[in-house]
């Protein structure tokens, strides 16, 4: 539709009678140049400008209003390209080989049926809580919610919940029991309909706003506790398998559990498991005895992520293997129940030089100066994407559409922290923060190692920037970093967040465990602050309602006996400065990771407690 304004009757003929006078006046002109005028004038009179509305005439008919013509707005981003190697990152630059097999039987080469993309955005999941370790598909986050207003600096012991469970040891060195490494629970609020269908005990399942807390522990039992005030909200499972690692939920809300034994036992060999959490069954495991494997050692420490679209898992295990399958999940929230039939079975292995020289054909290796087969880490999913390290020092990025391997990144020792992944949409760049421990790079002598903290271009596997990092004893199989990194966020957007333990100095002496802020753009240092003890736990960052930002951080007194009762510590740290505004003491050693919601800690201890801790 044409939206001009036509000129008014009044103009119309007002300039007829123009029109009628000058030609009057050019008769004697040529008839030809008089029509040219004619056609020019008439041109002029259809384009003029209508006349300037009266605006105290009221007009029955209403105005048509033209259309908007949106303006195009420049985008304040740049597009991050897709991954790619650059010399010395080439997967053949290591010596990788590998070996796929698609519903057991040998592939040379992998297209998945439905295709698997994440997306740009970290985004995993709208149940309200934390449902995977460290939170989403980037791993850059163990708390939801927020601290309130502001705070007075304070921690209580809310609550604390025994776990007395015990599996008898495989090897004279300990039982297994309590929460150990990584040992993060989760804490979901279920949607009224979800709960409806589980078997909640009736004195928790009417409760308003109850937020469930999941965990396994090292005494293979799975607990499901009341956040407010750590009591059952329902019958524990029993298993024969130590859980080390931290679980996973489903990322739609569906009641499925997703757990890994962390280790073999005198009972039966490890397995990745799904349970329900209708009736709390099993409803599938795999990985036990599975012969594709590369170490011997049935092992499922990382923390499972579900692509929801595609209704599928890719998991990397400590075994070597990574496994890639449809769910086929069914869930009637009408009847309350819920169903998985996995179906597309991929698994996918890998050696590199370092490796084969380390094994030959053999499964174990002889020392732990060596490095190992197996993925340790829970994985950071992007786009087609996932970025997996290993215990050989290896960063992966990996295509888990083709199961080509784009990069690979090479760090001097066995990498147990999770890799924490950063979007730079400004500059179109992405970067994964990560450090390693001291294993296999120490020293024969003095049992020690540098450890340093990394920056690395996500697209190509180049190292951006490197700390000097500290010198580490391995005590334990402690030292260095074992903890994922924070990635900060509001006041403290400009920092990463690293822990080191067992720092020591040139003569080997104990200088405790250093929790150390660096700038993320330059790796310089911020802060450094001296926590004593030794720390496998990951630091998790919390804020209040104007965005200032805490560290939640926890330690343990360091002993020379691994049976021996000692305490652990969990502190509340100016994430700006580091200097500590508070700590509490808890009963045992602590391993595991802690969780926030709201105002609410939760971590559990070797010593077989769970506590709820209020900050204040």
């Amino acid at each position: 539709m044409d939206y001009r304004r036509r000129p008014s009757g009044k103009k119309k003929r007002k300039l007829r009678k123009q029109f009628v006078v000058f030609v009057t006046v050019t008769a004697v002109i040529v008839i030809a140049i008089a029509l040219g005028l004619a056609l020019l004038l008439n041109f002029l009179v259809g384009n003029a400008p209508p006349d300037e509305p009266d605006n105290n005439i009221i007009s029955d008919e209403p105005e048509e209003t033209p259309e908007p013509v949106p303006t195009e707005i420049p985008s304040a981003f740049i597009h991050i390209p897709n991954p790619q190697a650059i010399e010395g990152t080439r997967p053949s630059d290591f010596g990788l080989q590998t070996t796929m097999m698609f519903n057991d039987i040998p592939i040379e080469e992998y297209t998945r049926r439905t295709q698997i993309s994440f997306g740009d955005d970290k985004h995993y999941t709208d149940v309200e809580g934390i449902i995977t370790f460290r939170g989403n598909i980037f791993r850059d986050t163990a708390s939801y919610g927020s601290l309130g207003p502001y705070i007075n600096g304070e921690l209580e012991i809310a609550w604390e919940t025994a776990l007395p469970e015990i599996i008898e040891p495989d090897n004279p060195d300990r039982a297994w029991a309590g929460l150990g490494w990584t040992g993060q629970p989760l804490i979901a609020k279920w949607s009224d309909e979800t709960k409806a269908g589980m078997n909640i005990l009736p004195e928790k399942k009417d409760k308003i706003d109850l937020k469930e807390v999941i965990f396994g522990t090292m005494g293979g039992t799975i607990y499901f506790l009341d956040l407010d005030d750590g009591r059952a909200t329902r019958e524990r499972i029993r298993e024969r398998w130590p859980f080390r690692g931290a679980g996973a939920l489903d990322p739609r809300g569906y009641p499925l559990f997703y757990v890994g034994a962390g280790n073999d036992t005198v009972e039966g060999l490890g397995q990745n498991l799904i349970y329900s959490l209708t009736d709390t069954i099993e409803l599938f495991n795999y990985g036990q005895g599975d012969t594709f494997r590369r170490r011997n050692r049935h092992a499922f420490g990382g923390s499972t992520i579900v692509h929801a679209l595609t209704d599928s898992i890719t998991y990397a295990s400590e075994s070597n293997v990574i496994y890639q399958f449809t769910l086929n999940t069914h869930y009637d929230p009408l009847s309350g129940t819920v169903s998985v039939s996995p179906t597309e079975m991929l698994r996918w292995r890998y050696s590199t030089r370092r490796l084969r020289e380390a094994y030959g054909e053999s499964m174990t290796v002889q020392s732990t100066l060596t490095p190992q087969y197996g993925f340790e880490s829970s994985p950071v999913f992007w786009r087609e994407y996932m970025y997996i390290a290993d215990n050989a020092g290896y960063l992966f990025c990996i295509n888990i559409n083709t199961f080509e391997v784009i990069w690979m990144c090479d760090l001097p020792d066995d990498i147990n922290a999770s890799p924490v992944l950063e979007l730079d949409e400004i500059n179109g760049r992405a970067y994964i923060y990560i450090g390693h421990n001291a294993l296999f790079s120490r020293s024969r002598n003095g049992n020690t190692a540098n450890v340093r903290f990394y920056k690395i271009d996500a697209i190509t596997g180049e190292k951006i920037w490197i700390t000097t990092g500290n010198r580490c004893i391995s005590r334990n199989g402690t030292g260095g970093i074992n903890a994922t990194a924070v990635l900060g966020k509001n006041s403290l957007n400009d920092l990463v967040i690293i822990p080191y333990a067992n720092v020591v100095n040139e003569s080997g002496h104990s200088r405790g465990t250093f929790l150390t802020a660096y700038d993320k753009i330059t790796g310089h240092e911020v802060w450094t602050s001296n926590f004593g003890g030794q720390c496998l736990s990951s630091p998790v960052d919390v804020y209040d309602n104007s965005g200032r930002g805490y560290i939640v951080f926890a330690t343990a007194a360091y002993t020379n006996n691994a049976a021996e009762r000692v305490g652990g510590f969990v502190h509340l740290v100016d994430g700006r400065t580091g200097e500590r505004i508070a700590s509490v003491t808890l009963q045992g050693n602590i391993e595991a990771s802690p969780v926030v919601y709201d105002n609410m800690i939760v971590i559990g201890t070797l010593d077989q407690i769970i506590y709820g801790i209020r900050i204040s």
